[in-house]
Order: structure tokens, then C-alpha cells, then sequence
């Protein structure tokens, strides 16, 4: 029940019970006396009245509203019924004193009440707050959640779309595009860099990078020294402000310092750092742990794709390479020269062909064994693969034989070529246990579509004139 509900039952029940005290009272005196005068009862209804008054200050004011009230009626009632008998006046006082003991019972319970209804209200609106900041707690809970699984989502369809490719430059292209969109952020201030590490000086090179608004993607191409410090330690790197980050001294960046945060991942394949995936923002503490974790996890699946790709690049190589000269086997050799011939003929080009055979490597294997002679063949490939020019192509054709596909040149180009070929052969000696030993090669040139215009005919021809140089006494160059 509420202080005022027990207010309004406090008050009648008080007036009631005060009226019939004070009107037993009044009443006795005829008894005693007789009669009752006219005077009389209008003394009794200012009584009541005034009882009434009192009465309502005491539930409304409290003590200090209840007293004045008295001390008031006291005053305003004391010449009249002084004036009638003094009697009276004690009853009045009684009857007043009585009334404010009554007054202030019922202004106590009513303080008390308050004091009740009001703890009340507080642990009412206490267990509000408490629920509703449990409330806010599981809505936010439920917001990380659904923001979880929309990472876990983007990652899964990022997983699926680097299963499918074997492309290292589709696989770079496409993890720092899909990093850009999870990390992009509704601002769209935020910046995606991949790097691959330059194995031969030891440092980072850009090689993709995805941008939000006004930022420039070709900003510190070598990593900076955040870049190598990742390079160094091998590790991922989390700067919420790299002002006031204490393991970076940025003053030598200069004008490339065009942001606050970053988080970086390296990319590692078989506990080597070969690159390293980058997000930065203009914003201080734009990233967090969680951020972090989600780049992680981006980096390892770049990581195996880009892994897979090498191996598959390997396999692929493995299948269409000779695995001790580097050359091109056979059989995509004549593919290649096949697509080389329908080519030409629909563009009117022209290109040679040269047949190389090793002069009396029979003789030098059983003299000097097979491995010298893989050695020499080794040798030879890395000569054909020096002169190779944009579109050229070597191949091992037989056990000693090559052969060597020059585009667009013309005969004296093809011979000349070949005469340099056979020179650098015959100058580079293979050194067996610490003694040289030279071989020399005969070379025969045929020339499209002056010698032969289909594929077949420009092996016969090539072959035709490296018999004839083997005829003209082996280390010569011939050509039709």
C-alpha cells in the first residue's frame, strides 16, 4: 500500500474517532447540567472544524504544519470560550491535545511510509537498472556475435574463393581485395597493402594495395619500418597510435606518415616470410585484437593459397621441364613451336629454329663418366637460357640434342646467334676434378617460312643441317 493510500484511511478514521471523543465530551456537560444552550453548539462546530483543519495540516505539514495549527486554534478559540465558562476551554485543550497526538501518529506513519515506499521505489529502480544493463549487455553480446559470424562468414567465402585459384598474382589481387571489403569500414578511410619480400636484397616491394577516400596506395612502397620490423621479428603487429607507440621512432617516415593505427600479418610458407598483408587508418585505436585475430586468420589463408600456388607452379614446370637442364621438354617444345608456326602464318612473321648436338658426347661419357656429363649438360642448358629474348624458348630435344626457338629474326640474326652459342659453349669449359674439360657443339638453323612452313619440316630441315655441320667436321654452324 502507498503512503497516500494510507493516508486517506488514516484521515477519516482519525476524524471520526477525534469527532465522537470531542462531541462525548461536550455532551457530558448537559448531563450534568440540564440542558444544552444554542451557544453551545456553535462552539461545538468550530470544534470540529478547527479539529478538522488541525487534523489536515498535521497529515499534510507534518510536526511543524500539525503544532502551528494547534497553537493557531488555541488562540483563535480562547476569548470565545473563555468568555462562555472555562470549562469549556479545557475540554478544548483536551480535546486539541488528543487530536495532535493523533496528528502526529498519523504523520509519523506517514513519514515512515514515505520512507518505506521510497526504499522500496529505489530497489524497484535499482532492479530496473540492473536489468536493463543486463538488457544492454546480451543486446551488445548479440551484436559481437552477429558481427562474428559475418566475419567468419566473409572468411569462409574469402577460404572458398582462394581454394579455386592457382595464380599467385590472382591469389595477391584477390586476398587484398577481400580484406579491403571486411576492413573497409563505413568511413572508407582505410588502406590495404600486400607486400612480397624481394629474396635477393632481403626487403619488402609492394605488389598490391586496395584504398579508402584521399589515400594513396602507393604510400611506403618498402613496408617502412614497420614493414621490417614484422620482417624482423616474424610476427604480427598491432600500433593503436603510432605516435606514441615506444617501440617505433617515426620522425624519419616523413611525409609517408599518412596514418595513426595499423595492424599487420606476415605471410609465411615454410617458416619463411614471404610477404606481409597490411591494414592502416588515419584513425587513432581503429583496430583491436579481434581485428587483429580476423587478419590472422587472412594471412594464413593467403599464406597456403599462395603456397599452393608454387606448388602447383612447380608441378606444372616439373611436367613440361627437364628436370637436370631447366630446359623445356620435348613434347611441349613441339606444342609451343606448333602454336609458334600457326602464328607466324597468320601474321606473316618469321622466326628459327636451331638443332644443337653435343660433338662426341658419347666418347666423353664413357671417358669421363655420367656425371660429367649430366654436368655438361647442365652447362649447356644455362648458356641456351642466357640467350633466350623475349618469346624465345630452349628445349632438350634428345639425349645430347636441343633445341632453340628465336622469334622474329632473320637469317643472319639466326646465324650469327648460333655462331655465338657455339662460341660460348666451346669457351666455357666444364671443370672435372679440378681439370677443364671442353666440349663443342655442331648447329644447324632453319628458318620460317624460307626453309620450311610447317612444323614437322622445320625439325627435318634444322635436323638436316646439323647433320651436314656434323659432316663439315663437327663445331661449325650450318644453315641453308
Amino acid at each position: 500500500m502507498t503512503p497516500f493510500a494510507k493516508r486517506n484511511l488514516l484521515i477519516p478514521f482519525s476524524f471520526i474517532l477525534f469527532t465522537g471523543l470531542l462531541y462525548f465530551l461536550i455532551k457530558m456537560v448537559p448531563l450534568f447540567r440540564g440542558q444544552v444552550q444554542h451557544l453551545e453548539m456553535v462552539v461545538i462546530s468550530i470544534m470540529i472544524l478547527m479539529s478538522l483543519v488541525i487534523m489536515f495540516f498535521w497529515s499534510c505539514l507534518g510536526v511543524p504544519g500539525g503544532l502551528a495549527s494547534f497553537l493557531v486554534a488555541m488562540i483563535f478559540l480562547y476569548k470565545p470560550l473563555t468568555a462562555l465558562t472555562s470549562y469549556y476551554y479545557g475540554v478544548f485543550i483536551l480535546a486539541f491535545f488528543l487530536n495532535s497526538f493523533m496528528g502526529y501518529y498519523i504523520s509519523r506513519k506517514i513519514n515512515i511510509s514515505n520512507q518505506d515506499y521510497t526504499v522500496t521505489i529505489e530497489k524497484v529502480q535499482e532492479d530496473i537498472n540492473l536489468i536493463n544493463n543486463h538488457k544492454k549487455n546480451r543486446e551488445a553480446e548479440v551484436v559481437a556475435m552477429g558481427e562474428k559470424v559475418d566475419s567468419l562468414l566473409s572468411l569462409k567465402n574469402i577460404a572458398d574463393n582462394l581454394s579455386v585459384s592457382l595464380s599467385s598474382d590472382e591469389i595477391i589481387k584477390m586476398v587484398t581485395e577481400k580484406t579491403f571489403e571486411l576492413f573497409g569500414g563505413e568511413k572508407g578511410d582505410k588502406r590495404v597493402l600486400l607486400y612480397m619480400v624481394d629474396e635477393s636484397r632481403n626487403e619488402l616491394n609492394l605488389s598490391c594495395a586496395f584504398k579508402g577516400r584521399d589515400r594513396e596506395p602507393g604510400a611506403l612502397k618498402k613496408g617502412g619500418i614497420f614493414g621490417r620490423w614484422v620482417l624482423k621479428n616474424v610476427k604480427s603487429l598491432l600500433v593503436r597510435d603510432v605516435r606514441k607507440d615506444f617501440r617505433f621512432s617515426v620522425e624519419d617516415e616523413g611525409a609517408e606518415m599518412d596514418f595513426t593505427s595499423l595492424i599487420s600479418k606476415p605471410l609465411i610458407i615454410e617458416g619463411n616470410v614471404m610477404g606481409l598483408l597490411r591494414v592502416d587508418s588515419p584513425q587513432e585505436s581503429a583496430f583491436e585484437q579481434h581485428e587483429l585475430r580476423v587478419l590472422d586468420i587472412i594471412g594464413e589463408l593467403g599464406s597456403v593459397a599462395l603456397e599452393n600456388a608454387r606448388l602447383f607452379r612447380q608441378t606444372e614446370e616439373l611436367a613440361i621441364k627437364d628436370s637436370l637442364t631447366g630446359l623445356y621438354v620435348r613434347r611441349y617444345f613441339m606444342e609451343r613451336l606448333e602454336e609458334e608456326v600457326k602464328r607466324a602464318l597468320r601474321g606473316n612473321g618469321t622466326f628459327a629454329l636451331l638443332m644443337l648436338d653435343i660433338d662426341n658426347f658419347k666418347d666423353f661419357n664413357d671417358q669421363h663418366g655420367h656425371i660429367a656429363g649430366d654436368a655438361v649438360l647442365k652447362n649447356i642448358g644455362r648458356i641456351l637460357m642466357s640467350k633466350a629474348s623475349a618469346g624465345d624458348m630452349g628445349g632438350r630435344y634428345g639425349g645430347e640434342e636441343f633445341v632453340f626457338l628465336s622469334l622474329n629474326r632473320g637469317k643472319k640474326d639466326a646465324t650469327d646467334l648460333a655462331e655465338d652459342i657455339r662460341k660460348e659453349i666451346e669457351n666455357k669449359p666444364v671443370v672435372l676434378r679440378r681439370e677443364k674439360q671442353r666440349v663443342t657443339v655442331s648447329i644447324g638453323v632453319a628458318m620460317f617460312p624460307k626453309d620450311a612452313r610447317l612444323r614437322d619440316d622445320m625439325i627435318w630441315e634444322a635436323d638436316r643441317m646439323l647433320y651436314e655441320a656434323k659432316a663439315k667436321g663437327k663445331n661449325v654452324v650450318c644453315s641453308k
